[in-house]
């Protein structure tokens, strides 16, 4: 029988939290059938090893090399046969029937191409999990010394979504990537995720060629996922991951010369604000010291070294983006 929904988990060096979600998905899926596929990106803590003697039933593919996040679920979404497909972060923990509504709510209504849910903390408080298409006044305000300034700060207010009611269900433009459902009919009419973002904004991407497409981004908070958050991308070179995937995203939306033009605003914004918290870091851990408040100057010395890390590789690093 083919399954009602296909989850897709990549992991990456997080055996504990991969277990555990694997673990939560029967509950989460409730009446469903379903089926399981793990991508995982060449991990080093045995984590591939572990579903293969602990979850049988879990279709498994084990990378040589770490492939990204959008090739890794584009690896898995080749396998799927479920007429919904479950893009799921290993970090997270499904609660008893969530599945279910995610793929209920996109059985009532075929205009819906995207159905997310509410994410929430380990401590139960919910977790903002939506944005609205990011605008340059709000990455001004992000990324450059115009945050300092508190100039821009209603854009970036807007983009955050700070006053969306996390209760109501509602249409929205962007979703996390944690968790998101998709019909394979919209699978089949906008595409795979972009293997281009390695990791970050591959999400905001699908988001936007879905709404193109003229299907809706549907926020559905019946549907309860723990998110932890952070567990697989935490690694000295997330940031420029991060910012080598922004700056595509912004020449791929924005066309060749406008794209460009805010690529380069932005990289040299980034590279004054970094520098200004280097000095800033250094000076405040040097103070901190005096004072012998080592573990806050502890924290302070690792803000100047991140700043450190940017100024003098990762940002020169963002040069090369294809």
């Amino acid at each position: 029988m083919r399954p009602d929904l296909s989850v897709i988990i990549v992991s990456f060096n997080c055996r504990g939290e991969l277990a555990a979600c694997l673990d939560s998905l029967p509950a989460g899926a409730g009446g469903l059938a379903l089926e399981a596929i793990v991508v995982d990106n060449a991990s080093r803590d045995g984590a591939a090893r572990m579903v293969a003697d602990r979850f049988h039933q879990v279709r498994l593919v084990a990378n040589e090399r770490n492939r990204g996040f959008a090739a890794a679920n584009n690896q898995g979404l080749a396998m799927a046969s479920g007429r919904c497909v479950l893009f799921l972060n290993p970090d997270t923990l499904a609660r008893p029937g969530a599945l279910e509504t995610l793929v209920r709510t996109l059985d009532g209504d075929p205009a819906i191409g995207i159905c997310a849910p509410q994410l929430l903390n380990a401590d139960g408080t919910i977790q903002p999990s939506l944005r609205r298409e990011p605008t340059f006044a709000a990455l001004l305000h992000q990324y450059t010394p115009l945050r300092v300034l508190g100039l821009l700060k209603g854009a970036y207010g807007r983009y955050k979504m700070g006053e969306f009611d996390f209760r109501t269900a509602a249409d929205v433009e962007v979703v996390m990537g944690a968790a998101f459902c998709v019909p394979e009919r919209v699978l089949a009419q906008v595409g795979r995720l972009d293997e281009r973002f390695f990791v970050y904004f591959e999400e905001m991407d699908f988001c936007r060629r879905v709404r193109e497409a003229g299907c809706r981004v549907r926020f559905q908070p019946a549907a309860q996922i723990t998110h932890v958050g952070g567990v697989s991308a935490a690694s000295a070179t997330s940031n420029l991951f991060f910012c080598r995937s922004l700056f595509r995203y912004l020449r791929k939306h924005n066309g060749p010369l406008k794209g460009r033009a805010m690529v380069w605003v932005l990289r040299l914004g980034m590279f004054l604000r970094e520098a200004m918290l280097l000095v800033g870091n250094l000076a405040a851990a040097l103070a901190l010291g005096l004072l012998l408040q080592s573990d806050r100057a502890r924290r302070r010395l690792a803000g100047a070294k991140s700043a450190a890390r940017f100024l003098f590789r990762d940002g020169w690093l963002t040069l090369f983006i294809a």
